[in-house]
Order: C-alpha cells, then sequence, then structure tokens
C-alpha cells in the first residue's frame, strides 16, 4: 500500500482539532481532582491557616461541596442536546465553557460555603456537557482511521489535570489553583472558538454541502475529500427522521445501541470508580500502610496518566472489546484483593507482611480502569448511536452517567461507615462481574467501521452475534 506524502500532516490536523476541543475536558479533570488536594483545607485538616473560610467544614458540608460538582453535571446534559442541533456542536461547547470559567472565578474569590456551593456546581455544568458532546464532535471531525485514538484524548487530558491537581494542589492555596485553571479555559476560547471549525455533519444537516465540503478540506487538509463527504451525506439521510419518542419505540437498532451504552455507563460507574477515585487517600488511611497516603495517591495518579497513554496505542490495533474485558478482568482481581485485605484487618488478623498490598490494588484498579472501562465506554458511545438521534441519547447518557456518578460518590461513605469497606469492595466486585459477560456477548466491535458500518452491524443482530 502506498502511503501519501501528506499522511503524517493529516494525522497531526486531526489531533490539533481533537486536543483543542478537549481543552474544555482539562477543566473537566479539575472538577474531579478538586476535593482530594482542597477538601482537607477546607476542614483545617491541612494547612488550616490558609483556609479561605471563617470556620471549618462540617462533613455535611464537605459531603456537598464534593457531591455538587456531579450534580451540576447532571443538569448540563440538559439543555445540550437541544442546543446543539440547533446552534451546532461548536457554539454549544463554546457557551457551556462559561460556566466552568465562572468557576474558577468563584473560587479565586470564594469565603463561604454557599460560595463554594456555587462554583462546583457551575463547573459540573460544564462537565456534563463535555460528556455529552466531546465524544460527539471528536467522533464527527475525525478520519475513521484514527477516530479511536482521538477518542482518547478526552480521558487522556483528564487524566493529566487530575495527576496536576493532585501535586500542584498540595503545595497552593485554593485561590491559586483557581488562577491555574484559567488558563486552559481562556485557551479554549481563543483556539477552539476562533480556529477550529463546526462539525461537517452539522452544515449536512442544514443542507449546506459547500460548507460541509469546505470544513473537510480543511479539516483533511487535501482537496480529494468527496468520497467522505458522499459518506457523510448517506449516514445523515439513513437517519434523517427527527427524534420522537414514538420512533424510539420502533426503532429496535437504536434500542439496542441505547441498552449497550446505557449498561456500560453503569458499570464503569457502579463498579466504585468515583467513589474509590474521592476517597482513596481516606481507604489508604484506613489500611495502616507505612506508605503516607497523599504520596500513594501521587503514584496512583502517575500510573493512571501510563495506563491512558498505553491505552491510546492500542485502541486502534487491538479493538474496543478486548481492553474492556481486559479491564474489568483487572478490575475484578483488585476488588476482591481489597476485600479480602480488610476483611482480615477487621478480623484482627496479622497482615503487617501485607503492608504493600492495598496500595499495590488500588494502583491495578486505577489503571485497569483507564485501560478500557472509563475510555472505551465513551468512545463507544460517541460511535454507535445514529446521527439523528446523536444529539437527544448522547447527552442522555451522559445525564444518567452523572446521576449514576453523584449516587456513588454521596452514597459511599454511608454505606463505608454502616457495612465496612470489604462489604463496599465486594459489592463493586460483583458488579464488575457482572460486567464481563455483557461486553463478551452484547458489545460490538466498533474499531475501524463508519458510523454506517456500525448501524448495520447493528440491524437485525442479537445475542453472541452482537460481537461479529
Amino acid at each position: 500500500m502506498t502511503i501519501p506524502k501528506n499522511f503524517k500532516i493529516k494525522i497531526k490536523r486531526s489531533y490539533l482539532v481533537a486536543a483543542s476541543v478537549n481543552l474544555m475536558s482539562v477543566l473537566a479533570g479539575v472538577g474531579y481532582a478538586w476535593s482530594s488536594p482542597c477538601i482537607p483545607k477546607l476542614t483545617g485538616k491541612v494547612d488550616p491557616d490558609s483556609n479561605p473560610l471563617p470556620q471549618s467544614a462540617s462533613v455535611e458540608q464537605i459531603s456537598w461541596i464534593t457531591s455538587l460538582h456531579c450534580l451540576g453535571a447532571i443538569c448540563g446534559p440538559l439543555l445540550t442536546g437541544i442546543v446543539a442541533a440547533k446552534f451546532g456542536k461548536k457554539k454549544t461547547l463554546l457557551l457551556f465553557s462559561i460556566p466552568q470559567m465562572i468557576s474558577n472565578i468563584l473560587l479565586i474569590f470564594a469565603n463561604s460555603v454557599t460560595l463554594f456551593y456555587i462554583a462546583r456546581f457551575l463547573m459540573g455544568i460544564g462537565t456534563g456537557c463535555v460528556f455529552s458532546i466531546v465524544p460527539m464532535y471528536v467522533a464527527e471531525i475525525t478520519e475513521t482511521t484514527h477516530r479511536g485514538r482521538t477518542s482518547m484524548l478526552m480521558p487522556l487530558m483528564i487524566t493529566v489535570t487530575q495527576d496536576f491537581v493532585f501535586v500542584i494542589g498540595s503545595y497552593v492555596t485554593i485561590a491559586t489553583l483557581a488562577m491555574i485553571s484559567l488558563v486552559p479555559s481562556i485557551l479554549f476560547l481563543i483556539i477552539f472558538g476562533i480556529f477550529i471549525p463546526e462539525s461537517p455533519y452539522y452544515f449536512i444537516k442544514k443542507n449546506d454541502l459547500k460548507e460541509a465540503h469546505t470544513i473537510l478540506v480543511k479539516l483533511r487538509q487535501n482537496d480529494d475529500v468527496n468520497d467522505e463527504l458522499e459518506d457523510i451525506v448517506k449516514s445523515v439521510n439513513d437517519s434523517e427522521s427527527q427524534f420522537s419518542f414514538g420512533a424510539f419505540l420502533k426503532a429496535k437498532t437504536v434500542q439496542k445501541s441505547f441498552f449497550i451504552s446505557f449498561c456500560l455507563m453503569f458499570f464503569q460507574q457502579f463498579n466504585g470508580i468515583n467513589a474509590i477515585f474521592a476517597y482513596q487517600q481516606s481507604i489508604l488511611d484506613e489500611s495502616n500502610s507505612p506508605l503516607p497516603a497523599d504520596k500513594a495517591v501521587m503514584i496512583v495518579a502517575l500510573v493512571s496518566l501510563v495506563a491512558i497513554f498505553l491505552v491510546s496505542k492500542l485502541v486502534d490495533s487491538f479493538g474496543r472489546r478486548i481492553l474492556l474485558i481486559s479491564s474489568y478482568t483487572g478490575q475484578l482481581l483488585s476488588l476482591l484483593s481489597l476485600g479480602l485485605y480488610f476483611h482480615l484487618q477487621n478480623k484482627n488478623v496479622n497482615i503487617d507482611f501485607l503492608f504493600w498490598l492495598p496500595v499495590t490494588n488500588i494502583i491495578g484498579y486505577m489503571m485497569s480502569f483507564k485501560l478500557g472501562a472509563g475510555p472505551i465506554s465513551w468512545t463507544i458511545a460517541g460511535e454507535i448511536f445514529p446521527s439523528n438521534y446523536k444529539f437527544i441519547l448522547n447527552p442522555l447518557i451522559a445525564f444518567i452517567m452523572n446521576i449514576m456518578s453523584f449516587l456513588v460518590t454521596f452514597v459511599f461513605p454511608r454505606f463505608w461507615a454502616k457495612f465496612s469497606l470489604e462489604v463496599s469492595f465486594w459489592v463493586f466486585s460483583v458488579v464488575v462481574a457482572c460486567a464481563l459477560p455483557f461486553v463478551i456477548f452484547m458489545v460490538p466491535e466498533t474499531k475501524g467501521k463508519s458510523f454506517i458500518e456500525i448501524q448495520r452491524k447493528l440491524e437485525g443482530i442479537t445475542g453472541p452475534n452482537f460481537i461479529k
């Protein structure tokens, strides 16, 4: 096969566009990681002199400050689908980046619990837009052969940001961290707002083939885009009917795609990832490991970053399904081991020689999640819906995911207090064990397939044949 001379340039262009839109994902990473270094400061346990509150925050206040980000993320997708259908994905992303910016401005000056509530909720609204619109936009502007890798940029940039917040957040004030977090917001508005185009799918739906052709030429840096443009037109025409609930009830293929995406999000959230992520320092403190918990969290973050880089290399080589299967297998082993460790600890068994086990298994759990269940679930969600249903179903999936995330994060400390850590980990392991047969028998492989091919694969396919 002859490689075109401009092959490398085209790849760089695709990654540049995907990276620019994912500057908004950076703020989502800040939102999720913010609690780890900032909550100890608000409670007065760390650097009490720099606490912006007049008095230390209570447990109830901390619970709401932590979870309001997820609550805001629930509200974000309620509007993004409607706005994106009418005004396009680009304008929608720019609009919902504003709450993220306002959030950090508030955090610079916040000196009351109420302001922290508002700031965290606003940050969550932007995060909800990230998960409902960014995967769709990236999938639509990227060549089929590179779609898997560009889809990895969202989890990659979120993970990099989380690692940055874990490390820097421990050494700067809450206000300083907020000022640093304003930088990607400003860059997003400038770079994405001025230099990056709208998705060609939007203009084809508006019957503006000329503008769609112009955008494709810019994206591919190649005048020969007629074949791709024709494929996009076919994809849009194949799903040209408008969304309606009645049509949804009759469209078996769409129901299958929604069921697959829903289950992937269920398993992604109820495996305990956000609970373990938000409270990992407390979990490691509970394990009585000789390694300081704050240092262990940094190690976990570093390994997670390596995992994301690894999966970005593998996603278009090994495919989505094998990475999901490997991911859930690793999570299952890690959760069972953690449950066993805390069970033995509660039974007063001498397990000093297993001091390394909690940190190792949390590292294994996080790495396994980043290898598949985290990023690949969103990759599939961005690929699997017909064009006329994406504006409704992608935000709906993001909405549902954030409800699950809120529930797990809000309930976990109470469940832990009532039933112990060992029971918590074993409950999560049951969810993960159920995920494995679902992925094996029900999730289709979308690697290297156009949107039309994915929809045709779903038509009339049930049971184990889904994977073919």
